[in-house]
């Protein structure tokens, strides 16, 4: 099935692990999200709008992905705590075709720069960095790939607001980020 198989090592905050790419992997596409707007502090935290920027010059594909993994991108990863929606958050908004847009995630974001795409070679492998990062960073298991429906309310997609640990420390500057989403194959995975 594969004719050869590339191994490439993941470094970062302190995290080394080696994972397989096939070759049929390597000219693929996987979908991205941006920072949407300013953060917002509400009782000393920040949080954070992220989603997809589809428009007329490109921007997020969910369906074929927008972004070569070949090239290197922030991880965006999700910790899911089922918090309350933050008292000033603003409210979400429903498309005419009933999606639930910048929706409460209920949870807590992390980045993880310079991920290159085809370093995900599968969701867990995604899961496992965030995962591991995460108990490294903040001392806090059950980080894993953000989804593109992380997102509360009925057809949540698109794009969620989240407390975004870290902002001051990289996130802000970071262009696009690494996003999974489960009913599409715009994954960096085969």
């Amino acid at each position: 099935m594969f004719n050869k198989i590339l191994a490439t090592s993941v470094a970062t905050v302190g995290l080394m692990m080696t994972v397989s790419i096939s070759i049929a992997q390597a000219n693929t596409k996987a979908m991205t999200w941006k920072v949407l707007g300013k953060p917002l502090v509400l009782n000393s935290k920040t949080y954070v709008l992220f989603g997809s920027d589809n428009g007329q010059l490109g921007g997020t594909n969910p369906y074929e992905g927008d972004t070569s993994i070949n090239e290197y991108r922030s991880l965006l990863c999700i910790k899911k705590t089922n918090a309350p929606v933050p008292v000033g958050l603003p409210l979400s908004t429903i498309s005419p075709g009933g999606a639930t847009y910048a929706s409460w995630s209920g949870g807590t974001v992390l980045v993880i720069p310079n991920i290159q795409g085809k370093q995900l070679t599968s969701e867990a492998v995604a899961d496992n960095i965030c995962n591991q990062v995460g108990q490294i960073v903040r001392g806090i298991s059950g980080y894993r790939m953000a989804e593109f429906h992380d997102g509360t309310g009925y057809f949540a997609g698109w794009s969620f607001w989240a407390e975004a640990y870290g902002y001051k420390n990289g996130l802000a500057e970071c262009n696009r980020y690494w996003v999974k989403i489960n009913d599409q194959p715009a994954n960096p995975w085969p």
